[in-house]
């Protein structure tokens, strides 16, 4: 319960008594209100399990260390993606000699997450390449305004080299189960290796660095894998296959399928396109008009030599990204719903699909069927090079019917056509509904999957979650997803991560969590601010969990940028804090011995004297002044 939620009987209902009776009136009110008052504090203590100490006195003694003295700790990274990555760097650069370790474990033989594992024909990042490298690690070298999966995965194998990463992840390690002993305080990980041994490890923090996208599944089709020709997975495709002069099915017309249908239309024999929901078709590189300042690109998004010349510069390069940048924050005002933005968006969408799809009489009818009557942005987009030209082809159809089933040679519609295929190509994307894979179990036996299933899937700021202590999930409920650049909500996440960390080690703190009444609080202003976007309006989205007017369990409520301000400073009194033994009697046991690590080595405090303010306020906000 909230402070603000107190629920008395207002005093100035109460008449000026006038006997007796009034005055025993007027007592009992009093002592309801005051009974009310006190079982509202009641609950607030146990909510935040009783923080205010009742046990001082003289059992209490100093801890003789001195002030910032960090505690081992051992943290667990599960995910050697983007946000797997992003820890080990800062590991590597900004916990070197910290009394911190980490390791990372990753289930598969290399780092890159959904870029290692999505490889079919021309998978890409519908972010621009510039815009999806880490704002530190720029890459002058990206060919194409759009990144490949390839080329992604080669970027993120740059990065670890450079900061040494690879010295914490355990490659071909997958986790199995973690789950929180309290008397312990920490997490007991069960992982099992490449030769099927498992590993028990207990550490002090678990990070869930796997993120939404990487939990594929096969659709719910009756008898699919009856199916006795080639059935492939766009999360799992087989680069052995030739689809050459084929008859090839495609299911779904999301991001992947929609970067699926040109690749293959040019080598097969026929291809039938399922679909069921219409779709925008972004003109690449955007909505925006070109400027002088824009790099040379080719029909494909290609960056011409000249421009890949201009920016070894990294001045320009930089100045480049930032432009980039700006705009995608710019863009997000088109997802505020019957905006004038919005209302363009709509106006260049439609004639750039119409365009594409040209005159001829299939073209019409795919623009018919095809061009959504909900808003830009309430689907993901894509740009889709190549999609709405190949869809006109003479060996590419469009089929606007539900597969019933499956049989052995292959098709049944809802309309009960029946149509035999060499390959059924099942773009159908991953399991959004963002519970964990294996079972995470957290203070007083908390299932979050089974939490996630009964109740919507919520957590603050997308990261932390009521009930699992010393838990972070990057990429969780409610994460900047589509709101300007992921990356960025990756990087500002971690450092959140670090200031935890710290604050950990150096406060005599054994765990946190956040409190229940504050993530409640939390997801009520996240669904009442979407509730004025482009997400809540009527199309069928994972960002709903596939329903049509469902909450929005995915995005985050504003821009990248306000989410990074939003987390820039932790708000401490969110949390529910226990405490280790030696500061059972007293919070303030961190504070120690009087002196501080600098002096207690002999270091020189003598560089507080500065020659102005600022130099001296840069000083004093970073971290090392005292160790």
């Amino acid at each position: 319960m909230a402070p603000s939620a107190i629920s008395v009987e207002p005093t100035t209902s109460i008449e000026t008594p006038k006997s007796c009776k009034g005055k025993a009136v007027e007592s009992e009110q009093v002592e309801r209100t005051l009974a009310a008052v006190e079982q509202h504090i009641s609950n607030l203590a146990k909510d935040v399990h009783a923080t205010t100490n009742t046990n001082l006195g003289p059992d209490y003694t100093i801890v003789e260390k001195p002030i910032g003295t960090r505690r081992p700790i051992r943290v667990a990274c599960m995910g050697a993606g983007y946000s797997g990555l992003m820890m080990a760097i800062v590991f590597a650069e900004k916990m070197k000699d910290k009394n911190a370790e980490l390791v990372v474990y990753e289930r598969n033989e290399d780092l890159g997450g959904t870029w290692l594992e999505n490889r079919y024909p021309g998978c890409k990042c519908d972010i621009p390449a510039h815009n999806y490298a880490f704002s530190f690690a720029p890459n002058p070298d990206w060919p194409n305004y759009y990144a490949t999966a390839e080329q992604i995965h080669e970027y993120m194998h740059n990065v670890a080299d450079k900061y040494e990463c690879n010295r914490f992840i355990k490659y071909k390690h997958s986790v199995k189960s973690a789950i929180w002993n309290e008397s312990k305080g920490k997490w007991a990980i069960q992982v099992q290796n490449g030769e099927g041994a498992t590993i028990d490890d207990e550490v002090d923090v678990f990070i869930n660095a796997g993120g939404v996208l990487n939990n594929w599944k096969w659709p719910n089709i009756e008898g699919l894998h009856d199916f006795k020709g080639k059935l492939v997975h766009s999360a799992r495709w087989d680069q052995e296959y030739d689809f050459a002069d084929k008859r090839v099915a495609v299911i779904g017309i999301g991001s992947s399928g929609i970067q699926i249908v040109p690749k293959l239309a040019t080598v097969v024999k026929e291809m039938d396109c399922y679909v069921r929901t219409q779709t925008w078709i972004s003109p690449a590189p955007g909505i925006n008009e070109p400027t002088a300042n824009d790099p040379e690109m080719d029909a494909d998004y290609n960056f011409s030599e000249k421009s890949l010349e201009i920016f070894k510069d990294p001045s320009v390069l930089r100045d480049y990204r930032a432009a980039i940048m700006d705009r995608r924050i710019e863009n997000f005002q088109r997802a505020i719903a019957d905006s004038d933005l919005q209302k363009k968006a709509q106006e260049i969408f439609r004639k750039s699909m119409k365009g594409r799809l040209g005159d001829s009489e299939k073209g019409r009818r795919a623009a018919e069927l095809l061009l959504p009557s909900f808003p830009v942005g309430c689907r993901r987009q894509t740009p889709g090079p190549g999609f709405l030209e190949a869809i006109t082809q003479d060996n590419v159809e469009m089929r606007w019917d539900d597969v019933q089933s499956v049989t052995e040679k292959g098709i049944v519609t809802r309309a009960g056509e029946v149509k035999d295929y060499d390959v059924i190509v099942c773009a159908t994307g991953f399991d959004t509904s963002f519970k964990p894979s294996f079972p995470v179990i957290g203070r007083n036996g908390t299932n979050l999957a089974e939490k996630w299933t009964s109740d919507l899937p919520k957590a603050y700021f997308g990261f932390l979650v009521p009930d699992m202590p010393n838990y972070f999930a990057f990429i969780g409920p409610n994460s900047p997803i589509s709101n300007g650049s992921l990356v960025l909500g990756v990087q500002a996440t971690a450092v959140y991560v670090y200031k935890w960390l710290e604050k950990l080690q150096t406060e005599s703190i054994k765990s946190f969590e956040v409190r229940h009444d504050v993530n409640e609080e939390y997801n009520q202003h996240m669904q009442k601010y979407l509730e004025r976007t482009v997400w809540t309006r009527g199309c069928r989205s994972w960002y709903k969990r596939g329903t049509i007017d469902g909450p929005v369990v995915a995005i985050y409520g504003g821009t990248s940028f306000h989410f990074m301000e939003a987390i820039k400073n932790p708000r401490w009194e969110d949390f529910v804090i226990d405490r280790l033994d030696e500061a059972k009697y007293n919070r303030f046991a961190y504070l120690g011995n009087g002196f501080s690590g600098r002096e207690t080595k002999g270091g020189s405090v003598g560089a507080t004297q500065t020659l102005d303010l600022d130099e001296y306020w840069n000083l004093f906000v970073l971290p090392e002044i005292h160790n």
